[in-house]
This record gives structure tokens, sequence and C-alpha cells, in this order.
């Protein structure tokens, strides 16, 4: 039998052994913690290697190989803008969180000014935020950044909110059904296209689709935001039997939307695959979501989005049905009335004009493009350039040659000023051969080879004719 100084000497050992390991924990803890630290604020090791603490000295730190003197872990606190007790427990000050909740009011009220289309105020309060210094924690700043590309994007900035997308995007924290990345994913492929870059938008949106339908089959009412946008991206890099098979895909769940809880029941089975699969992180992603449900107004304009773009399909393939396609246009025009954005709705009464145009409603087809014009203003975008275009069409349609050659004069303006300002692009160029066509129509010709001219140019084939010339084209 054990002496009692024998059980003794064992519970001691024991206890000592769990100090060990203990110790070990919490070195590996902070080493964590000052590696992640230290890339959050853009670091390299070097940039805090000095006096008393070399690189490879930092790195066994980080890597929990060396226990940090105190000495050394008040200098890296200063190094790093965060407190000793951060460093040493994980928990922030009751300062420092009152700061960081701050952070994340701003960034919340900079969203409800997004919604509310104080596009300025928006973009000013994200970049705010995102100077901070020490910075917000990173869930806040992935939020004030994704609202800061959302306002660049809306106003008119897509190149530069596109780099700071491309980044968000990457980060591995995001996976495939989490309602950020699907945010981030729209907003990728939509960037893409506004900046004149369709076939980017469709290799993106293509990708990003593929990895959605791995963790979402069937579809939900989720992949109609992306879906909408990849079928654009297809319809403007002119694969329309792609769009079109896409869009007859995503069709059906447009006209019966599935219930919250439908969709909840979808999300929790589609979390328990992935935890089936041993992907922790997604599947609590993917559950988390379940909770959640979309928000009415968003999930509606994606319906009329849809909507909308397959009417507009339905004027571009090898047999247009107009008549088919004014249904599908009416019933998204008055969801987008609702909750769409004003480029939205723009989008489907040009679409609306091109319909009653191939109808011979002439006057109809004139009031879309109007209210396009008004919903889009009168300054240079794509949407605005096509809208006067189909104005000075209708125009002449009806017999009004003045008012007709008065559109695409200003046409000629927009797109002289664009040129002015930007890089040639497919987009650009397809407008300048689309107005040469009309002067023909019109028994200019010289101001048409003019129009080609510079629709050449943008695609960059071959010198640009005198601006001169275009913006004063001969008269019939």
């Amino acid at each position: 039998m054990e002496s009692s100084d024998s059980v003794r000497g064992c519970a001691g050992t024991a206890e000592a052994r769990a100090g060990m390991e203990y110790a070990q924990d919490a070195t590996a803890e902070i080493g964590r913690r000052l590696r992640d630290l230290r890339r959050e604020r853009g670091l390299k090791q070097s940039d805090l290697a000095g006096e008393g603490m070399s690189v490879s000295y930092l790195s066994l730190l980080e890597s929990g190989k060396r226990p940090v003197t105190p000495v050394i872990l008040r200098r890296l606190a200063a190094e790093l803008d965060c407190t000793v007790e951060y460093l040493r427990t994980g928990a922030a000050s009751d300062q420092e969180l009152e700061r960081q909740q701050q952070l994340l009011l701003r960034t919340t009220l900079a969203e409800l000014a997004l919604r509310g289309g104080e596009l300025g105020a928006a973009l000013a309060a994200c970049d705010a935020v995102l100077a901070e210094e020490p910075p917000a924690d990173p869930a806040t700043r992935r939020r004030a950044e994704i609202a800061r590309a959302d306002a660049l994007e809306r106003l008119n900035r897509p190149a530069d909110a596109l780099a700071g997308l491309r980044e968000l995007y990457r980060d591995e924290a995001l996976g495939p059904g989490s309602a950020e990345w699907l945010r981030l994913a729209v907003a990728l492929c939509r960037c893409h296209l506004l900046a004149g870059e369709p076939a980017s938008a469709v290799e993106f949106g293509r990708a990003a689709l593929a990895r959605l339908d791995a963790v979402l089959a069937p579809p939900t009412e989720d992949h109609l935001g992306l879906g909408v946008v990849l079928i654009e991206a297809h319809h403007r890099a002119g694969a329309l039997a792609a769009a079109k098979e896409l869009a007859d895909r995503l069709l059906p769940h447009a006209e019966r939307a599935a219930s919250p809880a439908a969709r909840a029941t979808a999300f929790r089975q589609a979390s328990r695959r992935a935890q089936q699969r041993g992907e922790t992180a997604l599947a609590l992603i993917l559950a988390e979501r379940a909770l959640a449900l979309p928000a009415e107004d968003e999930l509606a304009r994606h319906l009329g989005l849809l909507k909308a773009g397959y009417g507009s399909l339905l004027l571009d393939g090898p047999a247009p049905e107009p008549g088919q396609a004014k249904k599908y246009l009416a019933l998204a025009g008055t969801e987008l009335a609702r909750c769409g954005r004003p480029l939205d709705r723009a989008g489907c009464e040009l679409s609306l004009a091109r319909a009653d145009l191939m109808l011979g409603q002439y006057a109809d087809g004139a009031a879309h493009a109007e209210r396009a014009l008004d919903l889009v203003g009168r300054q240079y975008s794509g949407l605005g350039v096509w809208a006067w275009l189909q104005l000075g069409e209708a125009r002449r349609l009806q017999g009004q040659e003045q008012a007709a050659t008065a559109a695409l004069r200003t046409v000629e303006l927009l797109l002289g000023e664009a040129e002015a300002r930007l890089a040639g692009g497919r987009e650009r160029a397809e407008a300048w051969r689309a107005l040469g066509d009309q002067w023909l129509g019109h028994g200019c010709p010289d101001a048409a080879m003019n129009a080609y001219r510079q629709g050449l140019a943008a695609a960059g084939l071959s010198g640009a004719a005198p601006l001169r010339a275009v913006l004063r084209p001969s008269e019939p």
C-alpha cells in the first residue's frame, strides 16, 4: 500500500504538470493574438523588431515557443495600439469595448444612410470608420468596406469599388451561403458589368454560382441576386443561349417564392451536409442563415430584376417576342417601382421602350425612354446613352425629325465627354456603332462615318476621328 507521502508526491507532480500545460497554452494564446493583431494592423515582423527583440525572437513569440516578458509585452502593446491586458487575456478594456461599439454604431448608421439613398454621406461615414486608429474589429471593418463599395458602385464609380471587393471576397472567414459572401459576390459581378467588363463578370459570376450550387441545392431565392446579374452579364457578352438557360432555371423561383420557413429548412439541410463533411465553419454560417430571414424588399427586388432580365432576353433572341416580353416587363416594373433602385427601374423602362418600338407603339416607347432618362439623370451613364438612342429612334418613327436629331446630338455629346475622361470599352464602342446606324437611318452618312470611327477607336482598333467633326455632323 502506498504511503500518504507518496500519494501527495504524485498529486503534486500532476498539479505541476497541469500548471505547465496551462502556462504553455497561455503562451500560445498570447503568441496567436500578437500575430493576428500585427496582421490586422498591416505590419511585418520586421516592423516590430528592434532593440532587444529580433525578428527571429518575435517569430518564436508568435508561434508560442517562448514566453513573453513583461517588458516586451508592454512594448508590443504600445506598438500595436492595444492594452497589455488584451495581449495577456484577450479581454478588451471597458473603454475599448465602448469605442468598438461606437464604431459599429457609426457603420450601421452609414448602412442606413446608404439604404436611404444618401450615398455621399454613407461613403464619408465608411471612410471615417476605416481610417480609425486603432482600427475597428475585423467584422465591423468588413461591414464598413462592403457598405463603402456599395456606395461607390451606386455613385457610378465601379472601378474604385472593385479593388476593395476583390480583397474582401478572398476573406476565408466568409463562406458561400453567408449573407456577406452573397452580397460581395453579387456586387463584384455587377461592378465588372458597370466597368464595361462583361467577360470578367461572366467568368466571376459562373464561378461564384457554382460555389453557391455546391452548398445550396436545389436553388433557393439566394440564387436570384447572383443569377440576375449573371444573366445580364451573359446577355451583354452576347451569350444569349447561356443567359436564357440560366433564366429558365431560375424563373420558377420568381413565380413561386418560397416561404421563410421553407428557406430556413433549405439552409438547415445545407448546414447538416456541411457538418457531415467536416466543414464546421461553413455549417455554422449556414445554420445562422437559417435563423435570419431575408429582407423582404431585397427579395422582391431580385424577383423584379429576374423578370426584367427575362423580358429583355425575349427581345434579343433570334425570334423576338415583344408582346410576351412586355408581360414580364410590366410585372417587373410593378415590383421595382416599390423596392427597386433608380437604375433597376431605368433598365426596365428602357426594355419597355424597345418592346413598344418593336410593336409599333412609338408614343409609348418614347414615354418609357423619357422615364428612363428621368431616373438616370442627364449626365453620362451607359443606360442614359441607350435611353437617348431609344428616344431618338422613337421620335424618328413618330416623324418628329427635329426632336430625333436633337436626341442623337445629345448622344454624341455624352459619348464625346466620356471618351475624354475614360478609356475605351466595348459598351461605348457598341453605343457609337448604334449611333452610326441611326444617323444612316436619318440620311446623314458623314455623321454616321464619324460615329463608326469613334466606335473603332473605343474598341482600340483605330485612331479617333477629330472630336470637332463628331460634335457637328453634317445636316441631312
